[in-house]
């Protein structure tokens, strides 16, 4: 499979040319045309291969080959605006290079580009994989003209008029997804791929504070309830926090704030903040809000202002199975490598599949040590070791399937 990877480049080629902008950046945003067109070129190319396709009514694609139990290869191929051409799409295209030269009898694969795993255009993420594993998807969110995800999905792929597919969990002995680190751990140690050990679930809450519009240069400071000052206690009490707690498990960021004035000359009556948690514990996450509710309480008490949380978005985070990571870090050992067990703060549909069926991560190395910009990078001495060690732990699955699952 890995040692001749001209037809993983060759399609990793062709794949850019769908939403590639002219600093070289990548927007892909799902059900966008540069999704939906993205979508079904992989389709055919999957199709060339044998396999049996579906595209379900979100945007799913799902390849088969052989019969179950399978092993379920999987991951994304929408980016965030001017994103990288690594986050995601090095899972999807691994999984190609299975399906291209799957033979084993043993057990069937299944290779899935989920749709929608990112969040940028509706604010909810691992949309195809949560409807895949039944779980309850926010159909009304809207981007930012106003068009909801269920609008969305129906004109790009049938939406409602469709048939979601549902994954076979009954079937699925193991899913495995190969990904890019979207950190610097491994850069910083000098090591190419390591085991993910846990992923952090995504909160995502939005902060509503009222104020009271007024003057801004007859209303005297004492007198003040000004919306966009309040809110930068928040913001930075947010960061204080996510400091305090990061050690526990924690990230905590202002992405997103806007305000309600209407003139230069007004205060500020109102402002929302859109606030993004990534915890690995549910025990960090209690301590984070009740660290939060604290300032919150206090601003409404000196400042005269409110304070409205709400949670639109809310996932529980997830260990991965070990009999699959100690797989893995085998893989490693045999090849004279150090197996680094790490965790996961981005999320990934690997989240949603860790609560369903035995699932298991491998990180790659990256060399840019960013990510979500055009400037993300895994060098290809890496990536071909990495498809190795995958393909490595994939077979041993496969053999090991009667004894260990």
């Amino acid at each position: 499979m890995v040692e001749n990877l001209s037809h993983f480049w060759s399609w990793w080629k062709e794949l850019q040319q769908f939403g590639v902008n002219a600093d070289g950046s990548l927007t892909r945003l799902a059900f966008t045309e540069p999704d939906v067109l993205s979508r079904r070129w992989l389709a055919t190319v999957w199709e060339q291969m044998g396999a049996r396709v579906t595209i379900d009514g979100v945007g799913n694609i799902i390849a088969q080959k052989g019969s179950p139990p399978f092993i379920l290869v999987s991951s994304h191929t929408d980016s965030v605006p001017q994103g990288g051409h690594y986050d995601g799409i090095l899972g999807v295209l691994a999984g190609t290079l299975l399906l291209e030269g799957w033979s084993s009898a043993a057990c069937g694969l299944l290779v899935i580009d989920w749709s929608c795993e990112e969040s940028s255009r509706f604010g909810v993420s691992t949309v195809g994989s949560r409807i895949a594993c039944q779980e309850t998807i926010p159909w009304d969110k809207q981007d930012l003209q106003g068009v909801s995800l269920q609008q969305a999905a129906t004109a790009s792929f049938g939406g409602a008029m469709k048939r979601y597919w549902t994954l076979p969990i009954d079937q699925v002995c193991a899913a495995l997804e190969l990904h890019m680190e979207q950190g610097s751990v491994l850069s910083d140690q000098g090591l190419p791929c390591a085991v993910v050990s846990a992923v952090a679930a995504p909160q995502r809450c939005l902060l509503t504070i009222e104020g009271e519009a007024n003057h801004s240069g007859s209303t005297a400071m004492a007198d003040r309830h000004d919306a966009i000052a309040a809110a930068a206690v928040i913001v930075q009490s947010i960061e204080q926090l996510s400091h305090q707690f990061e050690a526990q498990g924690l990230r905590a960021t202002i992405t997103r704030w806007d305000a309600s004035s209407g003139a230069a000359n007004v205060i500020a009556y109102r402002t929302s903040l859109l606030l993004d948690i990534r915890a690995q514990s549910p025990a960090a996450l209690t301590t984070f809000f009740d660290g939060l509710t604290a300032v919150t309480q206090t601003l409404q008490k000196h400042r005269g202002v409110s304070v409205t949380l709400h949670t639109y978005s809310q996932e529980q985070p997830a260990a991965l199975s070990a009999s699959l990571s100690q797989i893995l870090q085998e893989k490693m050992n045999q090849a004279g490598m150090k197996a680094p067990s790490i965790p996961s703060w981005p999320s990934h549909d690997s989240l949603v599949l860790a609560r369903h069926v035995p699932t298991a991560m491998m990180f790659v190395r990256n060399v840019s040590t960013v990510s979500h910009q055009a400037r993300e990078y895994c060098a290809p001495g890496d990536i071909a070791l990495g498809l190795r060690l995958f393909k490595n732990s994939i077979d041993a699955i496969c053999q090991d399937f009667g004894q260990r699952f």
